[in-house]
C-alpha cells in the first residue's frame, strides 16, 4: 500500500506528482509549491515543512528588501553581481529569482568566501608529446615532421599545458584550479563561486564565460569580467564604496588591464596630472609582448596582463 499510496502537498493539498514533487523530511510539495522556493536553496530532502514556511515568509520580506535596494555598482557582462552600498547589500542576477524579480537579498556580512574556477578542454595529442597536434610540427611516432600544426604554429611552442600560465598574475590569487589531468588542455571556461552565510543558501555558482573560445580575446573578456566580480566581492568584504574599477552610477567601467570598456584610457582626477592620449592604432602596432606574444586593442600596458613581462 505503502508504495503505490497517493501523496499529498503538505503545504496546499494538492496531489502531488511523483516525477515533480520535492521531498522533504516530513512530507512532500507539489510542483508548484517547489517552485515557489528560492532557485538558490538547497538540501530541502533534509528539511522539514516547518522550514518550508519559514522560508517563504523570509521570501515576501525578501521583495521589500528588493523594492528599496538602490543599485550604486555592477561588475560583469549582463551585470553578473549588483551592490547597494548605502544600504550594504547585494545580489546576483541568476536563476529563477531574479527572473521573477524577487532575487534573494544579501547583506555585506553574509558573503563568506568566494574564488574562480577553471574549465578546460582536452586537445588531442596524436604522439602523446604533450603538445597538442594543432600546435604539434614533429611526429614522435614517426621521427619526421608531421605537418600537424603547420598552418597553427611554425614554432612547435604550446604554453597551455598548464592553464595557470594563461591566467593574468593579478587573477590568479582567486583562481582554485582543480584540474589535475596531464594532458594537453586548453582553458574553454570560467565559473565564480561564492559561499554566504544564510540558512536556505549556502553557495552560489555561476558561469563568468560557459564557452570561451581560441581567441585569445575571448579569453580576456572573460578574464576581465572575473576580475571585476572578485574585487567587487572584495569591496562588499571590507565594506568599502571607493573603488577603482567598477561602475558607480553614471561612471564607465574599467577593466583589469587599466582601460575603459570602449578602449580609452582611464584617467586620474588626482593631482596635477596630464589626461593621457586617446589611443592612437599607430602608436601600438608594433606593441607585442616578447614573452607570450599578446598584442592590446588599445594603448599598450606596462605590463601584460598574461604573464607581466614588461611590455613598455
Amino acid at each position: 500500500m505503502g508504495l503505490f499510496e497517493k501523496k499529498y502537498c503538505d503545504l496546499c493539498g494538492e496531489k502531488v506528482n511523483a516525477l515533480t514533487r520535492q521531498k522533504l523530511s516530513d512530507g512532500y510539495l507539489c510542483s508548484d509549491c517547489k517552485h515557489k522556493l528560492s532557485s538558490l536553496s538547497s538540501g530541502w530532502k533534509n528539511r522539514t515543512i516547518a522550514d518550508v514556511k519559514t522560508h517563504l515568509e523570509q521570501r515576501e520580506q525578501n521583495r521589500q528588501k528588493y523594492s528599496a535596494f538602490v543599485q550604486s555598482a555592477s561588475a560583469g557582462t549582463n551585470e553578473k553581481l549588483v551592490v547597494d552600498f548605502n544600504n550594504r547589500k547585494f545580489y546576483f542576477t541568476i536563476g529563477r529569482d531574479f527572473k521573477n524579480s524577487n532575487p534573494e537579498i544579501f547583506d555585506f556580512s553574509q558573503l563568506q568566501d568566494f574564488w574562480l574556477e577553471l574549465g578546460y578542454t582536452t586537445l588531442q595529442d596524436s604522439d602523446r608529446d604533450g603538445i597538442p597536434d594543432e600546435y604539434d610540427r614533429y611526429d614522435n611516432r614517426q621521427g619526421m615532421n608531421s605537418g600537424f600544426g603547420s598552418q597553427f604554429d611554425a614554432t612547435n611552442s604550446f604554453s597551455g599545458q598548464n592553464g595557470m600560465l594563461d591566467v593574468p598574475l593579478a587573477l590568479q590569487p582567486y583562481v582554485r584550479d582543480t584540474n589535475t589531468s596531464s594532458s594537453p588542455q586548453r582553458i574553454s571556461s570560467l565559473k565564480a563561486k561564492f559561499i554566504v552565510n544564510h540558512p536556505f543558501i549556502t553557495d552560489i555558482s555561476m558561469y563568468v564565460d560557459s564557452s570561451i573560445g581560441t581567441v585569445r580575446n575571448e579569453l580576456m573578456r572573460a578574464f576581465d569580467d572575473g576580475m571585476q566580480l572578485m574585487r567587487l566581492c572584495e569591496q562588499i568584504r571590507n565594506g568599502m564604496q571607493n573603488n577603482m574599477g567598477y561602475q558607480q552610477s553614471g561612471m564607465p567601467m574599467q577593466n583589469n588591464t587599466g582601460y575603459q570598456q570602449n578602449g580609452m584610457p582611464v584617467q586620474s582626477n588626482t593631482g596635477n596630472q596630464q589626461p593621457q592620449q586617446p589611443f592612437n592604432p599607430q602608436n601600438s602596432a608594433a606593441i607585442v609582448c616578447p614573452a607570450c606574444g599578446y598584442k592590446p586593442d588599445g594603448n599598450p600596458p606596462k605590463f601584460c596582463p598574461f604573464c607581466g613581462t614588461t611590455m613598455t
